[in-house]
């Protein structure tokens, strides 16, 4: 029979320097962590107790970069937090103890999202602004199209030529919230990750129900019961780093579900949760924060997501003929 070596929540730290030089690691100091990853770019609050003021100076100076990764018992270690920049620290002290807390957002937000471009592209389909707009960045990472419909990504408008100034990141928030493409921009690591959000018309010609990011939920897994609204989904689990924006969440599984609605809407609103309870078993997830700690009994993933619903905001006879 199996035993289990080590039990417990275990979170390593790692902060190197723009050099990659390792300036402080440890996994035995009391660690908590606060995750975010939403639209634009990730961010976290990360704390630490009773650290030497030795060390304190050495994390509150120059260029450094925070990364967590945790395991729970004998399980693999998994990154949840990868290089995010120490952009703010403070230390305060709460008798007899002095936490050390870490502000700290996406490598790739520092070094790229917030450099300013001014570009003018030619035969503009939406392959070539991206590629343009992140070369003018020097953006040298990887970009990384989900859930897109394959001839949207290589259709060139009535007007081929377009004008994008501004910071990367807004150029490429812009551009998503045009009516034709639909998508939100995120920070994993290095990437950066363009979701498409799919209409119910049109989800048949995306790859939604057969991508590789799939996760079946489990209801032994969860920490509380999944709401469900139209089109959107709810989910506290254990602390899952599997789960990122994007992340497709297969419900199907699930033996129970709530609802996220007043009773007064469920009373008035005709068939309001049809669609969510008889559509899709599929949702994307928009925003992921992961929480934890290594001396408390924090430890949980939540999740909100949201599935195709009704509409169509793009020609689709030009894209799928």
């Amino acid at each position: 029979m199996a035993s289990i070596s080590k039990f417990g929540q275990y979170v390593l730290l790692e902060v190197h320097d723009d050099t990659n030089s390792l300036v402080f690691s440890t996994d035995s100091l009391k660690i908590d962590f606060d995750v975010r990853h939403i639209p634009g770019w990730s961010r976290a609050k990360i704390s630490l107790t009773n650290l030497t003021q030795a060390t304190i100076r050495k994390l509150s100076n120059g260029v450094n970069y925070v990364t967590i990764s945790t395991k729970l018992h004998d399980s693999p270690l998994q990154v949840v937090a990868s290089e995010m920049f120490i952009s703010n620290a403070l230390e305060e002290v709460q008798v007899p103890n002095s936490i050390f807390n870490m502000y700290c957002y996406s490598k790739t937000r520092k070094e790229y999202l917030e450099k300013q471009i001014d570009i003018t592209v030619e035969g503009a389909s939406l392959r070539k602004v991206i590629s343009d707009c992140v070369s003018a960045a020097k953006f040298r990472g990887v970009v990384e199209p989900r859930y897109f419909p394959p001839k949207m990504w290589d259709y060139v408008p009535p007007k081929p030529t377009q004008t994008h100034r501004g910071s990367l990141l807004t150029c490429l928030e812009r551009l998503g919230k045009r009516g034709n493409y639909r998508f939100n921009v995120y920070t994993d690591g290095t990437k950066i990750v363009l979701m498409y959000k799919p209409s119910a018309r049109n989800v048949s010609g995306t790859d939604l129900f057969y991508g590789k990011n799939t996760l079946k939920l489990s209801t032994s897994n969860l920490r509380a019961n999944p709401k469900i609204g139209p089109a959107s989904l709810s989910v506290i689990s254990n602390l899952d780093p599997d789960i990122k924006p994007a992340t497709l969440l297969d419900i199907s599984n699930l033996l129970t579900i709530g609802t996220d609605v007043s009773a007064t809407s469920l009373e008035v609103g005709d068939n309001y949760l049809k669609e969510a309870v008889a559509g899709f078993s599929i949702y994307q997830a928009l925003s992921v924060q992961h929480k934890g700690s290594n001396w408390g009994d924090t430890w949980q993933t939540q999740v909100a997501a949201t599935s195709p619903v009704e509409g169509t905001t793009m020609p689709t006879d030009k894209w799928w003929a």
